[in-house]
Formats: C-alpha cells, sequence, structure tokens
C-alpha cells in the first residue's frame, strides 16, 4: 500500500517537473544591434551655432527687436541665423541699385537654414520613434510569451485538478485517496499561484546612443542631439509656461508618472547603455521615447512663427 502511494506521489512529480521543464525551458529572445542609430556621424557647421551672448546683442540691437519677437529672435540664434536677420534688415533698409539680389541672396540662406532644421528635428523624430517601436516589439513578446505561459499553467493546473478527482474516486484504498487528493490539490494549486505570479524573463537590451540620458541628466552639451534642438530644449522661453525648459519639462514628467517607484538599478538601465530589459522597462523605456518624440515634433509650431514672421 505504502508503495502504490509512493508511486502516485511520485507520478504526479513527475508530470508536474517534466512539464515546467517544457513550459520553462525555451531559449532567450536574441535582440537584434541598434539599427535606429544614424547611419553616419553629423558635422554641424561651427558658423551656425546657436551664441551664448543672444541676450546682450538684442538689447544692443534695436532693429532685430523691432521687426521679430523675443520669441522668433531665440529660435533664429537655434538655428544660427540671427547674423543673417540682421543683414537681411540691413539691406531692406539700403538704396542700392543691387540690394534687391542680395536681399533675394540672404532669404535664400535663411530658407536653407530653415529646411535644415526641419530635417534635424524630422530625423531625430524619425530614430526616436524608431527607438519607441524597437522596445515595444520586444516588450510585446515578452508579453505574449507571459500570455502563453500563464495560459499553459492555467489549462494544467485544470487538467490535474481534474485528473485528480478522477483518481481519488477510482481509488478504493482510503488512505492512497487522500493521498492522492491532497498531492494532486498541492500541485494544481501550485500551477495555479505560479500562472497568478508574473514572469520576470528577460532579454538582453542595448543603446550605446542613449536619447534619453541627456535629457536626465541635464549636461549643458549634448553629444547626441544636434545643437539647435538642444538649445530649443533648453531654452525657457519655448515652454508653455516658460518657467522651466522643456528638458526639465520632460525629465520631471518621467519622474512623476514613469519612474517613479523604480530602482536605482532600472535607472540606470534606461539612461545607460543597455542590458537585461523586462517587459515593464521596455513599455517605460518606449513610453519616454514617445514623450521626447512629441517635445521635439513640437519645435515646427515654433518653426512656423519665425517663418510667417519672415514673410510678412
Amino acid at each position: 500500500m505504502r508503495s502504490s502511494r509512493a508511486q502516485l506521489i511520485l507520478m504526479l512529480s513527475l508530470v508536474a517537473i517534466l512539464t515546467s521543464c517544457r513550459l520553462f525551458s525555451s531559449q532567450p529572445l536574441a535582440t537584434s544591434h541598434n539599427y535606429c542609430e544614424p547611419t553616419i556621424a553629423y558635422q554641424y557647421d561651427s558658423t551656425y551655432l546657436p551664441l551664448a551672448d543672444v541676450e546682450t546683442i538684442l538689447k544692443i540691437d534695436s532693429s532685430l527687436t523691432h521687426r521679430y519677437t523675443r520669441h522668433d529672435l531665440l529660435l533664429a540664434n537655434a538655428m544660427g541665423i540671427l547674423p543673417l536677420l540682421r543683414e537681411l534688415i540691413s539691406l531692406e533698409g539700403s538704396n542700392q541699385l543691387n540690394s534687391r539680389v542680395d536681399i533675394l541672396t540672404k532669404y535664400q540662406q535663411i530658407l536653407n537654414r530653415i529646411i535644415l532644421t526641419s530635417t534635424q528635428i524630422s530625423g531625430l523624430a524619425a530614430e526616436l520613434d524608431c527607438e519607441s517601436e524597437r522596445a515595444e516589439r520586444i516588450a510585446t513578446y515578452l508579453d505574449q510569451r507571459d500570455a502563453q505561459r500563464i495560459r499553459r499553467l492555467t489549462i494544467l493546473s485544470v487538467v490535474l485538478g481534474a485528473a485528480t478527482t478522477v483518481a481519488t474516486a477510482l481509488i478504493h484504498a482510503d488512505g492512497t485517496a487522500k493521498v492522492v487528493g491532497i498531492g494532486g490539490g498541492v500541485l494544481g494549486a501550485g500551477f495555479g499561484g505560479l500562472a497568478a505570479t508574473s514572469s520576470t524573463h528577460s532579454v538582453p537590451f542595448h543603446h550605446d546612443r542613449n536619447l534619453l540620458a541627456d535629457i536626465w541628466y541635464q549636461p549643458k552639451q549634448s553629444s547626441v542631439y544636434p545643437p539647435m534642438i538642444w538649445y530649443f530644449l533648453n531654452e525657457k522661453v519655448f515652454s508653455n509656461l516658460g518657467e522651466h525648459t522643456i528638458s526639465h519639462n520632460t525629465r520631471q514628467r518621467w519622474q512623476d508618472y514613469v519612474i517613479n517607484g523604480t530602482s536605482a538599478d532600472q535607472q540606470a538601465l534606461y539612461f545607460g547603455k543597455g542590458g537585461n530589459y523586462e517587459a515593464d522597462d521596455l513599455h517605460n523605456r518606449a513610453n519616454m521615447l514617445n514623450q521626447l518624440q512629441s517635445s521635439v515634433r513640437s519645435i515646427n509650431q515654433d518653426l512656423q512663427s519665425l517663418v510667417l514672421s519672415l514673410t510678412r
């Protein structure tokens, strides 16, 4: 009798172990390289870098402030076209015969810088969108894998419970029936408990060029953002309230709604060069990238204001 009980318990245990191995022995996902990074390193003309002493220049040169708003002038400084605007104003007040050609030439130079700015905005927004999609794709894979795991564990728990019920009904020995019933119930409950717990499966996910890092650490200069966009993100006048910069406000939203409650290791994961990500971490990263993409795209609204001022 004792031998039969032991055999039944051993059989149930083997079934549980073999099934568990089948459920959890799949190989981790091999993530690809970061295909969102630019294929070349961009070189920016130092002639058109934003001026650090722009406020001093605006106080001295009243011709600029009479023609354009402070908002538009700071945006022009971000694009490096403040000297071009000054030259344009000077040419428009000239009575020389060839001034018309010079004015058109100056307008074309300004237009070229605006077009370049627009491509920088689009390029960075595309990279942010790609990075978000890359994180979401892997997160979705992990979510589907976890859902499959829960479904299999749930089915196994139900089947094991049914098998235990049938077995106890067929076994006439009272003691053996109790052992089988208790053993099957414990195993069924165990599988049900595993189904209720979240998976901690992770995958390696790397980002040597991390667009989130500079927003989080707030350096004075950025090695990954174009100078024009970095100036815009760190000038208070371009934010809605004008109290803090866009980069500061973006970081604060991350702090309040995404990073809140995360560990120091998770923050190092998000803003470093990458590591082993779980699904929730990847969803968080995608959310931050999407928020940042919206901030970058909003530059087009300010750009439109300057273009309207130039066409008046």
